[in-house]
């Protein structure tokens, strides 16, 4: 009756947080699967599961592979239980699954596609129990949250059970080795591609020393962090072979081609970020395992984009406005979308809303990630303008000026509205706004104050 009671009281709590999102315009809340929880502690092994369970995990991409692989099987005529919004802890996965299920336990739902924080997985997975785990990758972290890759490659390992088939990531030399020899795997990855090179363009790189003999690693090709092809000179370690490879990367025509047991397959590119791709490959992966072939992946692929709140662009008056998501507090995520942002072409401005919005909120929050972020990034003459906004927007300000950009075009503006008006309205040019996770709403915000200036002002000619 305990459970009974968890479940019934977890509903109505999911009823009244519909109601009250609706009325307050916010997102979804973990209250119900932690009222269930307090009640049943072992609720989530009580409570009905899909037949096929899909869990997917990582310290980058989780939301965006999950929301991309739910899309993607809904458009197959698959009925997906997701938790979509990133509710990703024990909380959020019991919200989740209490919503998949009738008031008597019975699952509505024959597939599951659940996100896993990696650091829960040693409390979710063993009642969870994945028939698939798609790892994204194991990153450095906040290190107030998830400290060291290889801290969090020892939770996830013993998490993980025997039995569940993993999709892993053998461009990344530190995930690609869970359970290593104990589960099926399947490994995808990107083929060398013309023009990369084994350049260190970043600070962080958690894989210099080879697994094996404690050498120094050398590397064919280095994309981000310690994401590539890696050797060891000493000892003929080499990163493994995918199983999954892409061979072609053609971004003009947003196109992959893929080898995969043998045969060459195509893809459409749902975005022409590196780091997003790998999310997209991992989906491929994951689907051509599970069964699905290759035409009906291509064709529920066509017309699918990024979920919006990761990335998002669109035409307002003459300027392109686009949101790029950079999770602060982490600085791989952080390179990777100044990386990304200073290689559009297009001449810029940006806004940096980078902040925690929780911790600004009721705390001060540890700053010390930006020094291992590559601000230098941003330090192109396509870049304009770089306006700073909150409580630490200093902070930045002084890591941009130590990353040698010049100051005249640096700005620090404590809100919302005076970031807004900070930047100049110009025909041809992106205003490019990149924002914490936990600040979506703050980067509506300022879309919406740019297009009523543009709308009201109008946007100037560039010369």
């Amino acid at each position: 009756m305990r459970f009974y009671l968890a479940l019934w009281i977890g509903k109505l709590a999911r009823l009244a947080s519909r109601i009250l999102s609706k009325v307050l315009h916010k997102g979804g809340t973990n209250l119900p699967g932690q009222l269930a929880l307090k009640i049943c502690p072992d609720f989530l092994d009580k409570v009905a599961k899909p037949e096929t369970v899909v869990a997917v995990t990582g310290t980058n991409g989780k939301t965006t592979l999950t929301n991309l692989l739910s899309d993607t099987l809904e458009k197959t005529g698959r009925k997906v239980l997701s938790n979509r919004l990133g509710s990703n802890i024990n909380s959020g996965v019991a919200t989740c699954l209490l919503t998949g299920v009738s008031l008597l336990n019975k699952e509505k739902y024959k597939l599951g596609v659940i996100e896993v924080d990696e650091r829960s997985a040693f409390r979710v997975f063993p009642y969870l129990k994945p028939d698939y785990v798609v790892v994204t990758n194991l990153l450095r972290d906040s290190c107030r949250r998830n400290a060291h890759p290889h801290y969090i490659f020892d939770i996830l390992n013993g998490g993980l059970k025997d039995n569940a088939t993993l999709i892993l990531n053998a461009d990344d030399l530190i995930s690609c080795f869970l359970k290593e020899g104990v589960n099926p795997n399947v490994l995808y990855g990107i083929a060398p591609q013309e023009g990369e090179t084994a350049e260190e363009r970043y600070l962080l790189n958690d894989m210099r020393i080879c697994p094996e003999c404690g050498h120094p690693l050398s590397y064919e090709v280095l994309r981000y962090n310690h994401i590539g092809r890696a050797y060891c000179e000493k000892c003929g370690f080499t990163s493994p072979k995918p199983d999954f490879e892409v061979q072609k990367l053609d971004l003009e025509n947003r196109q992959l081609t893929v080898r995969y047991h043998g045969e060459t397959e195509v893809y459409p590119a749902v975005s022409d970020s590196i780091f997003n791709l790998y999310d997209e490959i991992a989906g491929l992966a994951l689907l051509r395992t599970m069964g699905l072939s290759e035409a009906q992946i291509r064709q529920a692929l066509e017309g699918t984009h990024i979920v919006s709140t990761r990335f998002h662009e669109e035409d307002c008056g003459g300027v392109r406005l686009v949101g790029q998501m950079a999770k602060g507090q982490i600085a791989p995520a952080l390179s990777v979308a100044f990386e990304y942002v200073s290689k559009r072409p297009a001449e810029k401005q940006l806004i940096l809303i980078l902040e925690d919005a929780r911790e600004a909120a009721t705390t001060s929050e540890n700053m010390s990630y930006i020094y291992d972020a590559d601000f230098e990034f941003l330090n192109k003459e396509n870049i304009h303008r770089i306006v700073t906004v909150g409580k630490r927007s200093r902070d930045y300000y002084l890591r941009m000026l130590l990353a040698g950009i010049p100051e005249e075009k640096l700005q620090h503006k404590d809100t919302l509205a005076s970031a807004a008006e900070a930047v100049d309205l110009i025909k041809g040019q992106e205003i490019c706004v990149l924002y914490d996770n936990y600040q979506v709403p703050a980067q509506q915000k300022v879309f919406d104050m740019l297009k009523q200036r543009i709308a009201k002002e109008g946007a100037k000619d560039e010369n």
